[in-house]
């Protein structure tokens, strides 16, 4: 009888999804540099700043740095275990540099987009990063910057 309640209790438990950084489950595709081109709602993306250079860099072992075009930031990124297109990227510090606007307003939407961002797309060459249930895309080129 009670291994019976046991494995309805169990049965009851709600799934979690587990976040993992394997190199097996890092699409290559993904791991790098990517220079943002535009930011915003889809469809109706703002250009990024000429003067402003925002990059992020993955690496295989689930850390992220960059730059928001005034300040340096770095964090975490994994994907859902079970799924093809699902992204966690979390931002744990950067430098708080003050800049000139309108580059402060960009940097701040750019990495408040970037913390909400849940799934990817990438054909190699354009990665792009979407954010509340695909209304809004953070768009990327693969690249260089100094």
């Amino acid at each position: 009888m009670l291994i019976l309640i046991v494995m309805v209790l169990a049965g009851c438990t709600k799934t979690q999804q587990v976040l993992v950084r394997e190199p097996a489950a890092t699409p290559p595709d993904v791991e790098g540099r990517w220079v943002l081109v535009s930011y915003g709602p889809a469809g109706s993306e703002a250009k990024v700043l000429a003067d402003a250079q925002v990059f992020i860099d993955f690496t295989s072992d689930g850390k992220i740095s960059g730059s928001g075009g005034c300040n340096r930031y770095f964090g975490g990124w994994g994907f859902l275990e079970g799924t093809k297109d699902t992204i966690r990227i979390w931002r744990t510090g950067s430098t708080k540099m003050a800049c000139p606007e309108p580059i402060m307003t960009q940097e701040y939407r750019f990495l408040e987009e970037l913390s909400r961002a849940s799934r990817y797309a990438t054909d190699g060459k354009e990665l792009r990063l979407y954010y509340d249930e695909g209304r809004g895309v953070l768009r990327f080129s693969r690249g260089v910057t100094p």
